[in-house]
């Protein structure tokens, strides 16, 4: 999951990213541009994507939790805004619907 968060601090707010959704077994890892250096957004920030190995849960409580740390900008999740969702997997393709 993309997570837009401010340069000077992209460190830090990676890392507490991690150990918020620790139990999820979290990855964090600065998206890298296809020229030299990180990704960089049209205002300016860097992108943090979160690779996760179990279930977040919750992702209201989830989105709270991500907006409220120091750095962070925006997400990645659109909540209530869609009734079908297409995720990709190892397995491949799942739909799933509201």
């Amino acid at each position: 999951m993309p997570v837009e968060v401010i340069q000077f601090c992209w460190k830090f707010t990676a890392a507490r990213l991690q150990k918020l959704f620790e139990d999820a077994g979290c990855v964090a890892k600065l998206r890298m541009g296809e020229k030299e250096g990180p990704f960089v957004t049209d205002n300016g920030n860097y992108i943090v994507d979160l690779y996760f190995e179990k279930s977040i849960g919750d992702l209201k409580a989830a989105s709270d939790a991500i907006l409220q740390l120091a750095g962070v900008v925006e997400h990645g999740m659109f909540l209530d805004m869609a009734t079908t969702v297409i995720i990709a997997g190892e397995l491949g393709l799942t739909v799933k619907n509201k």
